[in-house]
């Protein structure tokens, strides 16, 4: 995963860095540095990523009002 992933995933979810970083149990200052590069995306962390950034899709692909 390239940090440009992470933050679309994350965008995607409606997501800030610290909000994020505190699912993940990390420093937003560490999510940051992956989003710009500077700090490498290790698979585990590429995986709870996607993990706390998956938006779940209603049973039967759409979604029904109450």
């Amino acid at each position: 995963m390239t940090g440009t992933e992470l933050r679309r995933l994350r965008k995607r979810a409606g997501l800030t860095q610290r909000a994020l970083a505190e699912r993940l149990g990390m420093n937003a200052n560490h999510v940051a540095g992956m989003e710009q590069g500077r700090v490498p995306v290790r698979e585990v962390v590429a995986l709870a990523v996607r993990y706390v950034t998956a938006v779940p899709q209603p049973k039967g692909g759409r979604h029904h009002e109450r």
